[in-house]
């Protein structure tokens, strides 16, 4: 067919042939500076890798010599162009020169700070970028095999220069593999030369790469040792180590009012610890007391799994049971939902119908849509609370999605034959349109929808 023929693909285009497509693209180039440099790179490219690396070099250069605040718009361009140079450094240039490859993987990297200083990330596509062009450099440092100590020596001046925005934090545990021990240790020497504290996050991170768990657990004092984070991180390396003794031990001198607050942090390594020296009835305790005291489904979960048949039946009504009469009830409903067990979730929210803070619309908003089918009555009191939430507290912004909500609510009530002590849809409105007849934006809202005509409810 004709049409198919003028579709824009790499078959058509190659079909003007070469002459007509140089034609094409100088005319489509001129005044855009942009398309002109990747052209000039093609270019250089087809030449040679270093012609290719002289490019990109200079183009780096001009970028980190920049100033100017980059806005959105400047931003996208400009990552458009760096992720043309990643591409071929990574590609053309690592494969026929890689010492030069990983000299401008060094160069792209070490621009994120100046661009970081010129910019607003609040979308993070310039830290998506830079992540990437991160998890490419352990493949380019493989390739150019870099001296252990000038690769050491290359990564503490990054870490200590271009790491205000904290983009390079994953760098030691990414280039692990290509340093090696003998890297990582000219690496520690590097930062101790320069006075870096053992408990560094640096220093952890390369003791965490050597797999040396002693330096690790050596950076912290007995006292650091009593807050539960740090008790779980160390108990954490040991047991992968295999030293679930020691690792049980730290988490036993925890502090006992960490413990109330942290309880949870510390949990999942013992339940491992008593796990690997076959204590499993303790485990399985823990596990009991972490769903009680958190709610968590994913302990509940393991616990039940363990138990003989016919036992995890009459074990999860139970838990069931102790979900639906936990202190918190947003906590409550929030595990019913998830575990799930909407009968119950209903249940909870129509034992006290009133107490509902309809401010948490992140949990209601879900929580009414799953209940609505089966529940519409549990479901209609969500709703209820975020409209009343909206109005008590005049939340302009949620005017419209408080509109939705009390709409639900009408359609809803159409499916109510026993309201219980529950004002009617038809009260609830009217009670809403007398309180808050001032709500001029929220009722605008109101009168856009079609509401349902009021049936008995």
């Amino acid at each position: 067919m004709p049409a198919a023929r003028t579709t824009l693909n790499a078959r058509n285009l190659e079909a003007l042939g070469a002459a007509r497509l140089a034609e094409l693209l100088l005319e489509l180039s001129q005044g855009n500076a942009a398309a002109k440099r990747r052209l000039r790179l093609a270019l250089a490219e087809g030449r040679s890798a270093e012609e290719a690396a002289q490019e990109v070099r200079k183009r780096l250069r001009t970028i980190d010599q920049a100033s100017t605040f980059l806005d959105a718009a400047k931003r996208r361009t400009l990552l458009t162009e760096l992720e043309g140079h990643l591409a071929t450094v990574t590609g053309s240039i690592r494969t026929e020169a890689p010492a030069i490859a990983h000299e401008l993987h060094w160069q792209l990297l070490e621009l994120s700070e100046g661009l970081f200083d010129r910019s607003h990330d609040g979308s993070g596509s310039l830290s998506d970028f830079f992540q990437r062009v991160l998890e490419a450099l352990p493949a380019t440092m493989l390739a150019a095999r870099p001296a252990p100590e000038a690769a050491a020596e290359r990564i503490a001046e990054a870490l200590m220069e271009c790491n205000g925005y904290h983009q390079l934090d994953r760098l030691v545990g990414l280039l692990a593999e290509p340093l090696g021990r003998e890297g990582l240790e000219a690496l520690r020497g590097e930062f101790r030369a320069r006075g870096t504290p053992e408990r560094s996050a640096v220093m952890l991170a390369i003791a965490d790469a050597m797999g040396d768990v002693d330096a690790f657990a050596g950076s912290f004092s007995a006292e650091d040792l009593r807050r539960p984070s740090v008790a779980a991180a160390v108990a954490e390396r040991l047991l992968a180590a295999g030293r679930a003794e020691e690792a049980l031990a730290t988490l036993e001198g925890v502090d006992e009012e960490g413990l109330q607050w942290l309880g949870a942090v510390v949990r999942r390594p013992r339940i491992e610890a008593l796990e690997a020296l076959g204590r499993r009835q303790e485990a399985q305790g823990e596990r009991w007391q972490g769903f009680l005291e958190d709610l968590d489904a994913g302990l509940l979960r393991e616990y039940l799994r363990r138990l003989d048949d016919f036992e995890d039946v009459q074990a999860e009504e139970e838990a069931l049971d102790r979900a639906l009469a936990h202190e918190d009830p947003a906590e409550a409903l929030d595990f019913l939902l998830a575990w799930p067990d909407l009968r119950r979730a209903a249940e909870l929210v129509l034992r006290q119908p009133h107490r509902w803070n309809g401010e948490a619309y992140g949990l209601y908003g879900p929580a009414a849509e799953q209940l609505e089918a089966g529940h519409p009555l549990a479901a209609t009191v969500l709703l209820r609370a975020m409209v009343s939430f909206a109005l008590e507290h005049s939340r302009p912004k949620r005017y419209p999605y408080a509109a939705q909500h009390l709409l639900r609510c009408a359609q809803l009530a159409q499916r109510i034959d026993h309201w219980h002590d529950l004002p009617t849809h038809q009260e609830f409105e009217d009670d809403l349109r007398v309180r808050f007849w001032r709500r001029i934006g929220f009722w605008q809202e109101v009168d856009g929808l079609q509401m349902p005509s009021h049936g008995p409810g």
